[in-house]
């Protein structure tokens, strides 16, 4: 076991007993049903959690003496919670995972290979990308449940009043951004921005921040030659981390705060009205609609705009299985039936999260609005991030530097660029 994985297992047994959950060894109650013991990200968000605890009662109606005991988990947590609970022996039957926690999940050994329990029809019937992506040395280690791939979201209608095209290069981006940046009111004050930028040291922020690198052709971790690798301090490295500082100190085309204003602080910036264009995923929708259903039919998406080329990372949410639960084949049918044509095309509906199944989504009436082509186009050309369990240290290193160049204009920006693909290959050293 790698020495960074001993240090979060030791550290996560000291205080395992802070926390609670489902144990795969508890798999019935006092009054003798069966208990399915799940973690989930949904039921801690709106819309989703009302929709899917429909779900879940729909499925215990339709499995009389099965009880789904349901434990909620924000996403940023998840990993930290997972971890913990599998070093304090408690587990659950299933437990969210995805495409950035997975490589790390896998490595500790929790995730049972799910291969044995599709059939050739239902492993083809996943997205590509989406069954790569949670397939590791061939194993399928996590059940897909749903999609929300990042586009460039933007108001339809304000485009439209500028004349704005909608940007396919990040060059065309910051011109937009510029033109949307306006007094509206007359009274002297910004109060339309165009660019909602998520400048959080977090999994949210730095995932959209590769985004933008990588449309350089610069990559933040990737493996070739048998040995993992960064860009990080190249020239092309150095173009995206200037541009994307621009945008606040140069531009000034972001609201105020921008390191302080997360995912959802943008998406509600968004739904008040206050931002013109958003990198966000297909849930970023939902939610926007759910706050102001005045915007309905003024919202368009575009896939990520390039520099040199476009990226868009693998967005994937599912299922992991307790190689130790008691009730594998339940919870088999439990996530197949979450995820199942029917419930996916209602799920898309009510949260704007895309399914994952290719029948789905080619019967999806919802999806034909031009409201997703840039989420389509994201699905059919998603690329699988890399599949290392430090990348989330990678991607740390990416927001600290990306915060300090937003705080302050007066850095060298190849220098703290320079420093921070040192720190990454240091990063990169201590765990292989």
């Amino acid at each position: 076991m790698k020495r960074r994985l001993f240090t979060i297992v030791l550290s996560v047994l000291l205080v395992a007993s802070v926390f609670a959950g489902g144990s795969s060894e508890s798999t019935s109650s006092e009054s003798g049903e069966t208990v399915l013991t799940v973690l989930t990200t949904a039921v801690t968000q709106e819309p989703e959690g009302t929709l899917a605890k429909e779900y879940i009662a729909e499925f215990e109606a339709q499995h009389p003496g099965v009880h789904i005991e349901c434990t909620g988990v924000p996403m940023n947590s998840a990993l930290q919670r997972i971890t913990t609970l599998a070093a304090s022996g408690a587990l659950p039957d299933l437990f969210v995972n995805v495409e950035n926690i997975i490589g790390t999940l896998n490595e500790m050994g929790i995730c049972e290979d799910l291969t044995p329990y599709l059939s050739e029809e239902e492993k083809s019937n996943i997205v590509d990308a989406v069954r790569e992506s949670c397939t590791i040395d061939g194993k399928i280690i996590a059940y897909p449940w749903y999609s929300a791939p990042n586009a460039l979201i933007f108001r339809t209608d304000w485009f439209e009043e500028l004349g704005i095209e909608p940007p396919t290069t990040l060059e065309e981006m910051a011109a937009a951004a510029q033109k949307l940046t306006r007094d509206t009111n007359g009274d002297g004050t910004i109060d339309t921005y165009g660019f909602g930028l998520i400048g959080t040291n977090d999994d949210s922020g730095a995932t959209r921040f590769v985004m933008i690198m990588r449309s350089f052709g610069a990559r933040e971790l990737y493996f070739e030659d048998g040995e993992w690798k960064t860009d990080v301090g190249s020239p092309e490295s150095i173009q995206a981390f200037q541009y994307f500082a621009d945008l606040k100190n140069k531009y000034g085309v972001v609201p105020p705060g921008a390191i302080e204003n997360s995912f959802n602080e943008n998406v509600n910036l968004m739904a008040m009205e206050q931002i013109g264009m958003l990198i966000a995923g297909s849930n970023s929708v939902g939610k926007i609609f759910n706050a102001n259903p005045d915007l309905r039919g003024k919202i368009g998406s575009v896939q990520m705009p390039s520099a040199v080329t476009t990226y868009t990372p693998v967005s994937m949410l599912g299922w992991s299985l307790n190689p130790e639960s008691k009730n594998k084949d339940l919870a088999i049918e439990f996530v197949k039936f979450m995820s199942n044509k029917e419930n996916s095309i209602k799920w898309v509906e009510t949260t704007g999260r895309l399914p994952v199944m290719k029948d789905a989504i080619a019967e999806s009436d919802y999806l034909a609005d031009p409201l997703f082509d840039g989420f389509i186009a994201g699905v059919e050309n998603m690329v699988q991030a890399p599949n290392a369990p430090f990348y989330a240290e990678v991607k740390t290193e990416l927001g600290r530097t990306y915060q300090k160049l937003l705080l302050d204009p007066t850095l060298d920006v190849a220098a703290e660029v320079k420093a921070c693909g040192e720190a990454i290959q240091n990063i990169i050293d201590n765990n292989t």
